[in-house]
């Protein structure tokens, strides 16, 4: 069929406009406000916060250094509280109010990858200072990533851990020994994603356990013992310049099921957003100024003093020797992207049954607790004094 000339033309024009490169979109670059290193630190590449229960002014940020064979914590203002010899410490995290010798305790857990244990430490509470409570005795074999959770159902306390290749992620209970000392139940399950699998995440409202997979992308699992072992991935390596490795993964939480999932490119050098609601939509991406290869990050919405009012994000550097965790304002990603800020609805703290569970319902020998009506208490607000 004939076309007229000017409907030639135009057509022409539009494809050769179709065919120009079109500009890569600019990636925002925020600046970190807090640099945390040290004399003896080598590479500290996963961290996690605590938080102070009265003054959130004084909360830690606890570090895993593999190369220095150390844990190290750090005030706020980035000044070393502690140092504790660990042969080869690999990720770390945190629950609150675990039940051990007739009190609720804060534990610091980490999986070490030389003598292939989880290694559990308690916080104190008046000094901020960590002290060894597992019996020695959680044995998991070769592991690489690790990760801990909280059933919103149970309430009763898991951890995640797996080897380097071909991942075959296992779960365990930690429970009181009742002789003063917490030790693990398991593997009660195994699931696996392969591929190589370090950073993981459980979300304590949802029952979700998340990983990042080095060269495929982000994988979701039920964390609860009972959930169905078979995952999805929800983002795969490729899409939206998310390039391999695949590493550290944190979660920003809001009312509703809302927040963000925030996950470590380290093949270029960026952090990517996803929505925290299924399905999992890409949201953005952004940088830290000074920051490359990083493996782990965390994030917490409480406002920690003046400092960082807005909430904080802490990531691990792989520039420079040796390799820092650098702090940064929640309220400068926040406003980069167009991100929401919700800094009195999360405290993981005071976190307890949520009626937000996304995974099947758990039987046997788990009790359930009552479900969450909706009525929180107000949130705890810290003392305006500061130290």
């Amino acid at each position: 069929m004939t076309r007229p000339v000017t409907w030639l033309l135009t057509s022409g024009l539009l494809l050769a406009i179709a065919l120009v490169p079109r500009p890569a979109r600019a990636v925002n670059v925020v600046p970190p406000v807090v640099t945390l290193v040290n004399n003896d630190s080598g590479d500290q590449d996963d961290m996690c916060f605590w938080l102070h229960p009265q003054e959130l002014s004084r909360s830690t940020v606890i570090v895993s250094d593999k190369k220095a064979g150390s844990l190290f914590v750090y005030d706020l203002k980035g000044n070393r509280l502690q140092a504790i010899a660990v042969p080869k410490p690999g990720n770390i995290d945190i629950r609150y109010n675990f039940p051990l010798g007739g009190e609720r305790v804060d534990i610091v857990a980490l999986n070490e990858r030389k003598t292939r244990k989880i290694l559990v430490y308690k916080v104190d509470r008046g000094t901020r200072m960590l002290l060894r409570v597992d019996d020695d005795n959680i044995r998991t074999g070769e592991n690489y990533g690790f990760t801990l959770y909280r059933s919103p159902v149970s309430g009763r306390f898991y951890a995640f851990t797996g080897p380097e290749m071909e991942t075959l992620i296992k779960q365990w209970e930690l429970v009181d020994d009742r002789k003063g000392r917490i030790k693990g139940e398991g593997p009660l399950r195994i699931l696996g994603p392969g591929g190589i699998v370090e950073g993981m995440l459980a979300d304590d409202e949802t029952g979700t356990l998340y990983m990042s997979q080095e060269s495929g992308g982000i994988w979701k699992y039920s964390a609860e013992p009972s959930g169905d072992t078979s995952g999805s991935r929800i983002a795969s390596a490729g899409e939206h310049g998310l390039v391999p490795d695949v590493e550290g993964i944190t979660l920003y939480y809001r009312a509703g099921g809302a927040g963000y999932l925030i996950v470590s490119s380290q093949g270029s050098n960026t952090f990517k957003v996803y929505d925290r609601r299924p399905p999992h939509d890409y949201i953005g991406t952004f940088m830290v100024r000074g920051v490359e290869g990083t493996d782990g990050c965390d994030v917490i919405n409480l406002p920690l003093g003046s400092a960082f009012r807005g909430g904080v994000f802490a990531c691990h550097s792989g520039s420079g020797e040796p390799r820092p965790v650098e702090l940064v304002q929640w309220s400068d990603i926040a406003g980069a992207l167009g991100l929401a800020s919700d800094t009195g609805y999360w405290d993981p703290r005071a976190a307890r049954a949520s009626n937000l569970g996304q995974g099947p319902p758990v039987t046997g020998t788990v009790t359930p607790v009552a479900p969450d009506t909706g009525r929180r208490s107000p949130p705890r607000r810290p003392v305006a004094k500061e130290r």
